[in-house]
């Protein structure tokens, strides 16, 4: 386990507060304000509002403002919107240690509640009165609108994807977010044109080393350790994550043929047979070296900016994703 330095606590209370008491400032009825009060108030790490202002103190070398919690709140406001589609499009059981909220709440509630905290973290990134946040904002939310189509564009192909679209599939679904972080946090701080592109390329490779933690843990912990549904749901929908694919290059010729029966034909095999052969298979090693290699360009994007406070808790939260 990665040694720590830094205690994040304060930080994440000081987020869940905001989060909390923008109850009393939502601008819709009590119904939907209460169902996104829940929605927030179900815990997650805060990992993307937290790089958001470290980013801003690292460029800035200011203290936080009550508009830098704004910005920052808006990007995991948007994080949990996507969730609920995810969840619906994916028949995710689990989310957080509970059912997935269209389970619980109904598939029209999580659309109606989606489109709500979209607005809403909209509506927040307004309030900044920078409109390159908002713009910034708004290209996050269409690449996780393509992605869903270029997602199920893959999976009824009827082939083998490759592994460059499977990296284009993590860049618009996961990585983009903390992009938007990163990027707004140091656009909060007036960071130069090339801070900016910098800042973009370490959200990036620490989104794609993000994504592909969450794939190898989905191999080597339980549901009830992940709080969510893990790779059962990925097998059982038949989705070529990039794990998958290198189990494929990587295997003996006979299962070979039954992984690509699996994912190209729809043949039917028990998920456990597959989680097996991709268990036993090269890729989990492999991909974690590609993770690895991610932690790293995205550690030296950050050492190339003037030491501090921020900047090393930055560095800190990226070598915690080898954990």
């Amino acid at each position: 386990m990665t040694e720590t330095k830094f205690d994040f606590s304060s930080d994440v209370k000081e987020i869940n507060a905001y989060l909390t008491n923008l109850r009393n400032h939502a601008p819709y009825d009590d119904e939907v304000n209460n169902l996104i009060y829940i929605i927030l108030c179900k815990g997650g790490k805060r990992i993307r509002p937290l790089i958001c202002l470290l980013s801003y103190e690292m460029i800035s070398s200011k203290p936080r403002e009550e508009h830098h919690f704004t910005a920052a709140c808006s990007i995991e406001i948007l994080h949990n919107a996507s969730l609920l589609i995810d969840d619906l499009f994916d028949k995710d059981i689990y989310r957080r240690k509970e059912k997935s909220f269209y389970l619980k709440y109904s598939t029209f509630a999580a659309l109606s509640v989606s489109y709500a905290m979209s607005s809403l973290a909209l509506s927040l990134a307004t309030q900044t009165q920078i409109m390159q946040i908002v713009e910034e904002l708004v290209n996050t939310i269409k690449k996780l609108s393509s992605s869903l189509f270029l997602e199920q564009k893959l999976r009824i192909e009827g082939r083998v994807i490759t592994k460059k679209e499977a990296l284009q599939l993590i860049d618009m679904k996961t990585s983009c977010l903390f992009e938007a972080a990163s990027v707004i946090g140091v656009i909060l701080g007036a960071a130069s044109k090339k801070d900016q592109e910098n800042m973009k390329k370490f959200g990036k490779m620490f989104g794609r080393a993000f994504q592909l933690r969450d794939d190898l843990l989905s191999f080597t912990s339980t549901t009830e350790e992940q709080g969510k549904s893990g790779v059962e749901t990925d097998l059982s929908n038949k989705i070529q994550t990039y794990i998958v694919l290198e189990a494929m290059e990587n295997v003996n010729e006979e299962d070979k043929v039954i992984l690509h029966d699996y994912y190209v034909n729809k043949g039917k095999y028990h998920v456990t047979q597959i989680k097996e052969i991709i268990t036993n298979s090269p890729a989990l090693r492999i991909v974690q070296k590609k993770m690895e290699k991610c932690i790293l360009e995205a550690i030296a994007i950050l050492q190339e900016f003037p030491s501090s406070t921020p900047r090393d808790k930055l560095i800190e939260i990226t070598n915690l994703l080898q954990d």
